[in-house]
C-alpha cells in the first residue's frame, strides 16, 4: 500500500496551518508590544489592532470600533496616537485617515 500522496497531502496542509499560526502569532505579538511599550488605552489598542489588520483608520471606522465613546475623545485618541510617531495623518480634517508610521 502507498501512502505517499496522503502523506504529501497531510504535511501541505500542516505546512499552510504552521504558516497561518505563525502569521496570528507575529501579529498579536506585534500588536501586544505596541500596546504595553506606549502604554495605549483600550480604544487605542483596538485602533492598533484595526491598523494591522487594515492599514488604515478613519474616524468612522473607529466609530464603529468603539460606539459607547464620544466623537472627541476618539479623535484625541488618534491625536496622541499620531503625537506618540504611532500614526502618520494622511488627508484633510473631514476625510483624515492615519497609516502605520515608521515605528511599526
Amino acid at each position: 500500500m502507498d501512502l505517499t500522496g496522503w502523506l504529501e497531502f497531510f504535511v501541505e496542509g500542516l505546512a499552510t496551518q504552521l504558516a497561518e499560526v505563525k502569521l496570528r502569532g507575529e501579529f498579536a505579538i506585534r500588536r501586544d508590544v505596541l500596546v504595553n511599550a506606549h502604554r495605549l488605552n483600550p480604544r487605542q489598542a483596538q485602533a492598533v489592532e484595526h491598523v494591522l489588520e487594515h492599514g488604515r483608520i478613519d474616524i468612522r471606522t473607529f466609530e464603529a470600533l468603539c460606539p459607547e465613546s464620544p466623537r472627541r475623545t476618539l479623535q484625541r485618541d488618534l491625536a496622541q496616537m499620531e503625537a506618540m510617531g504611532l500614526l502618520t495623518r494622511e488627508g484633510g480634517t473631514n476625510k483624515a485617515a492615519y497609516t502605520p508610521s515608521g515605528k511599526w
